[in-house]
């Protein structure tokens, strides 16, 4: 056996050869494997983006052509925008190595180590290759991103190009001569398409075995009707039971939602069902499949619209309706939207008929119109119902006739929404006569000039804004029963924030908060169903969210949605902090200092200034603003300071100085420019004065440093009280004396040192001037403790048969008896 130092020469000398062998910078030059990967995909995402740019610039592309062309774009797009946040931080790190080994030395300079000069040289290699990568990335992404404006431009093109097409006007005879000739050929292609069915499902499956598909068909139908009813049954129990009060808001609202759902839910739930059952067994051939597509969507149209509706206006329930109408105008309306939604399922399923059988032109032309028609003469009816309900049209009979047919479902308890929202929609049909005929005239100049598709357009979103319109109600009254009604302010409001760890105004302040989002959020959905894309499609909208939400560009700087909440959620979080670092000085460290109230008030505020100025500088570097353009645009500020801005500055500083040298402080009690008060708040602009009046007056910082201020509590909390007696020439001085002291001592507010004492200031022409002065603990207490001894006084007075002679009034012009002139002339009766 070799011996152990032996083996362990010979493993070293391998070890040294193996390093002097290695070449320099070899175990540098390796790229990562993330630029590896990257650098491999990029040909093939290139043949792709090729790819898709030769096919868009053929002509007749039709819209599934279009969504092939989006489909294969856009995982390229995604790949790539993954690649380019991979490698950016990579070169960012790269780049401050380079920068950190430091520039090569000059010529005259002394030489540096090797091994850091292949350092650089490894470093600065991998750089410009990762460099040259990403760069590739980023122009193969510009390409896609413009690949796909085009796209989204192109759809949106032919989706205008069809709407406006002219085709044949609704006058025109020979439309519908034409199309009534294609009838007798559309039913022997639907008579043929239901051989082929036939014949499709017999090769697949004996008529035994589709008898039992059908039966099972039919059994799914009657589930979903027995589920249906099972659901709906406590929903009717609950709004029929009990009088005839309407219910609580959420409670009703809440039931109009769940009926919602289930009336709306249950037919294209079976329906869809009943398409899947058949395609397990592949008994439905591909153009039945497309036929039965129509089906759905007509029973979906009609299903959905009479669900919401039915939620919204609940005819023939009134104790649960949202939308605060009579039983009569809520059954009109429903009747004649439903009524609409017959039409335009109907109008839907035909269109789909034609496009399978691929029926002549004017055929489909005339069913649109047929639609368009119908629909506008089903608004009409609805509209003239509308107004002999009404009435003349201020909104009094109607208003009358829902207080007679039904309440609206809104609690009890809260009155005033109740007056507030009953008039509302009934104010809202008033408005709505107008654009009404507006927009029927307008569908039939478009039915009139041959734009067909343009009419069936407006008549249909027309329809769909009647039911959205109700929806949209329905989804706000609930917004405003949960978190208003039940949350902020219902009798469960203070348990809830105690559950939450709140205050129930925080919590009432975010309640708002939430619903103001999600009523919007509700009104640009339906704003969106209503209006509808125009042409884009829903990978046209993902596409416009994504861009929106991870970023945009605008000119040379990209704002990016998600960088910006992140920047407001930790400006949030950090103030939040500040202001608990604050309160936590001011509650736990700065009381147990010597330094004084005011100084530790002083404290505090700094505190809290600086802690939030640090949070906004950090939320700022978050979204990626430069503080150097916030250098120059204070620069820029600083020139406006010199012409109108300097008031503005001068309280800033004086704030500053304010809370640095605490002439004031918080407490105190000053007069200024004729206002007297207590100090409840200094900031950096303006200093809040309680009047004895307990009205709030702001005074400008600068006032305060500049102008004369007289603060009765600066020193000290104690304030002297004057009283000034007058009394006969017979009276006894010595006796007045005692009893002004008296009085003194006996009051418990007044102080024993320094003692009170009695001067007789002078000799009138009928009387001696004597003066009572004293010292109270608060000179809040000061005019209180005056009147109690302005009582005491003239009690003992009369019980010592001691009289206050009378002297005229000119004597006195100075102020009447017992007048001081201490600082406590104005002081509140108490605190």
């Amino acid at each position: 056996m070799m011996p152990a130092r032996a083996l362990f020469s010979w493993f070293a000398a391998l070890l040294i050869a193996f390093m002097v062998l290695l070449p320099a910078g070899a175990g540098h030059a390796q790229a990562p494997p993330e630029q590896s990967q990257v650098q491999e995909k990029l040909e093939g995402q290139r043949a792709i983006v090729d790819g898709v740019e030769a096919a868009l610039g053929r002509d007749g592309l039709r819209s599934v052509d279009l969504d092939e062309l989006r489909n294969r774009l856009d995982p390229v797009r995604t790949e790539l925008g993954a690649a380019i946040t991979l490698l950016e931080p990579l070169l960012a790190n790269m780049t401050n190595r380079v920068k950190e080994i430091g520039p090569k030395p000059a010529d005259d300079a002394p030489p540096e180590d090797a091994s850091i000069t292949r350092e650089r040289e490894a470093l600065s290699a991998r750089a410009s290759e990762l460099d040259a990568v990403l760069k590739q990335a980023k122009l193969l992404n510009v390409r896609a991103d413009q690949l796909s404006d085009r796209i989204t431009g192109r759809r949106r093109a032919m989706f205008t190009d069809t709407l406006f097409a002219r085709s044949y006007s609704a006058l025109d005879p020979t439309l519908w001569l034409q199309a009534a000739a294609a009838v007798p050929v559309e039913w022997r292609g639907v008579r043929y398409l239901m051989n082929d069915w036939n014949a499709y499902a017999g090769a697949r499956m004996s008529i035994w075995g589709q008898l039992g598909v059908a039966f099972g068909a039919l059994v799914i139908i009657g589930l979903v009707v027995a589920a249906q009813n099972m659901f709906s049954r406590p929903l009717r129990r609950a709004d029929l039971g009990g009088d005839d009060e309407p219910l609580p808001r959420l409670r009703a609202c809440s039931l109009s939602a769940l009926v919602a759902i289930l009336r709306m839910a249950a037919a294209p739930v079976a329906t869809f069902a009943v398409l899947t059952l058949f395609n397990a067994f592949d008994l439905v051939p591909e153009r039945i499949n497309e036929l039965a597509q129509g089906v759905l969507l007509a029973v979906s149209i009609v299903a959905i619209g009479r669900g919401l509706l039915a939620g919204a206006l609940a005819p023939g329930e009134a104790r649960r309706r949202a939308v605060p109408l009579s039983e009569n105008m809520a059954r009109l309306i429903y009747g004649h939207a439903a009524t609409g939604l017959w039409i335009l399922a109907a109008g839907a399923l035909l269109n789909t008929l034609h496009r399978v059988l691929v029926a002549p032109v004017p055929l489909t032309v005339a069913t649109s119109a047929a639609m368009s028609i119908g629909l506008v003469l089903v608004a009409a009816r609805a509209m003239r119902a509308l107004n002999a309900e009404m009435g003349d049209g201020d909104g009094d009979d109607g208003d009358g006739a829902a207080a007679r047919d039904g309440a609206p479902a809104v609690s009890e308890s809260k009155p005033e929404a109740k007056e507030a929202g009953t008039g509302a929609p009934s104010t809202a049909l008033q408005w709505i006569r107008f654009p009404f005929w507006v927009l029927n005239l307008t569908i039939a100049g478009a039915l009139i000039g041959g734009y067909v598709s343009f009419a069936a357009f407006l008549s249909s979103r027309s329809l769909i804004a009647v039911v959205m319109a109700g929806t949209l109600y329905l989804v706000i009254a609930l917004i405003n029963a949960f978190f208003i009604d039940a949350i902020a302010s219902g009798p469960r409001a203070r348990s809830v924030a105690k559950t939450l760890g709140v205050r129930p105004a925080s919590l009432e302040l975010l309640s708002v908060l939430v619903a103001g989002v999600l009523k919007a959020m509700a009104v640009i959905v339906m704003v969106v169903v209503v209006v509808g894309t125009f042409g884009t499609s829903t990978a046209d909208l993902r596409d416009l969210v994504s861009r929106v939400t991870f970023g945009f560009t605008i000119g040379n700087s990209t704002i990016a949605i998600g960088d910006v909440l992140s920047a407001v959620l930790f400006l949030v979080i950090g103030i939040i902090i500040a202001r608990a670092v604050q309160r936590w000085f001011a509650v736990a460290i700065l009381p147990k200092t010597a330094f004084d109230q005011g100084l530790q008030n002083s404290i505090a505020t700094i505190i809290g200034y600086i802690g939030s100025i640090a949070v906004i500088a950090m939320a700022m570097g978050q979204i990626g603003l430069n503080l150097e353009n916030i250098a120059l645009v204070a620069g820029a500020l600083s020139v406006g300071i010199g012409f109108g801005l300097q008031s503005i500055v001068s309280n800033f500083v004086s704030g500053l100085i304010l809370l640095a040298e605490r002439p004031i402080r918080v407490g105190d009690t000053i007069s200024v420019k004729g206002e007297e008060g207590y100090v409840r708040r200094i900031s950096v602009r303006a200093t809040e004065i309680e009047t004895f009046d307990r009205a709030a007056v702001l005074i400008p910082n600068s006032d305060l440093i500049t102008g004369m201020v007289k603060n009765f509590t600066h020193a000290n909390t104690t304030g002297r009280v004057i009283v000034k007696v007058n009394v006969a020439y017979d009276a006894d001085a010595d006796e007045i004396r005692d009893i002004l002291i008296g009085c003194a001592c006996d009051h418990p507010q007044v102080l024993r040192s320094p003692p009170p004492r009695v001067f007789l200031m002078g000799f009138g022409d009928s009387y001696l001037q004597f003066e009572l002065r004293c010292v109270v603990a608060n000179v809040d207490y000061a005019l209180t403790v005056k009147s109690d001894l302005h009582f005491a006084v003239l009690d003992r007075l009369k019980a010592a048969k001691i009289g206050i002679p009378y002297t005229p009034w000119s004597i006195y012009r100075g102020g009447p008896i017992g007048a001081a002139d201490s600082k406590d002339d104005d002081a509140p009766a108490d605190s």
